[in-house]
């Protein structure tokens, strides 16, 4: 009988250790914009703290408001096809993440004159802009939610947190100043890459990741193209390209230097540490700036 209770001690010893490693595991963390990557919507999120100029530029007059902001999450589905990508034929949705209180915010929108309160079936309530298309909510505390088209599909779409996107992907894409990423894109930006719409139609993924240091920014791009040739074909333009920007910039460079930037394995190019230029990131924020707000 003594045995029989050793043993079982025992057991019950080795499931309560093993439960609390269990317990002692941190769930991997989940993103907004990792719901956002449906085919041909195109995902951008920025590190608010690291873009403050971007960030307050797309929140005009709102010093405040970009202020408590830590990042900006957006869904950009274009109704067309035409490259480069047209704001004003855009669906999008976002999410801000920040110091926003759920009460005090929608209390304070409640207030406004150029707002006003909408309220469906199931009780979902939400603000509209009475001289806009854009609709929005603290949905939760430190969480806003606006969008152009439906506010109840986006509330509905943050809160399945379906990950389209990885989450080694997703990692990566948090860990930068500005990600952007698509699946199937039928178009998208212009930034100065050299890409055309040709180019654009035969890639399966795009996802670029910019760093900053300072002023200065730089991208690690991974593109997926349809088959091997079409990414050799793309190295080939982007390369050209790059070549001929740090040729009229009289910016010294090595071919070898060239060769290592420019990875391709398969379908995938692989872009590293390209320095990107005052004017595109002028581009980038010409294409954001005006769909937040």
């Amino acid at each position: 009988m003594k045995r029989v209770r050793i043993v079982f001690i025992a057991s019950m010893t080795v499931l309560l250790l093993s439960s609390c490693a269990t317990l002692g595991k941190k769930a991997k963390p989940y993103y907004y914009f990792q719901g956002m990557a449906k085919p041909n919507s195109i995902v951008v999120t920025i590190d608010a703290k690291a873009e403050k100029a971007l960030v307050a530029s797309a929140f005009t007059g709102m010093d405040e408001f970009s202020r408590r902001a830590n990042r900006v999450s957006l869904s950009l589905t274009p109704s067309g096809d035409e490259f480069p990508i047209q704001g004003n034929d855009l669906q999008a949705y976002g999410v801000v993440q920040g110091d926003y209180p759920r009460f005090l915010i929608n209390t304070g929108m409640m207030y406004s004159s150029s707002l006003s309160m909408q309220e469906n079936t199931d009780g979902l309530s939400w603000f509209t802009q009475k001289n806009g298309n854009l609709s929005l909510s603290a949905a939760k505390n430190d969480v806003l939610l606006f969008t152009n088209g439906s506010y109840a599909d986006a509330y509905e779409s943050i809160g399945q947190k379906i990950a389209f996107i990885d989450d080694e992907t997703a990692f990566r894409m948090a860990s930068v100043a500005i990600a952007v990423y698509a699946d199937e894109p039928e178009t998208f930006f212009d930034l100065g890459l050299g890409l055309n719409d040709a180019a654009v139609k035969q890639m399966k993924k795009i996802l670029l990741l910019i760093n900053q240091n300072g002023d200065m920014h730089t991208l690690d791009a991974y593109i997926t193209m349809d088959n091997p040739k079409l990414a050799q074909t793309l190295s080939q333009m982007v390369r050209t390209g790059y070549l001929a920007r740090l040729k009229k910039e009289k910016v010294p460079y090595k071919i070898a230097d060239l060769m290592k930037m420019f990875l391709i394995e398969g379908d995938l190019l692989t872009i590293k540490g390209m320095s990107l230029t005052e004017e595109q990131m002028g581009m980038l924020e010409q294409n954001i700036t005006g769909l937040v707000m």
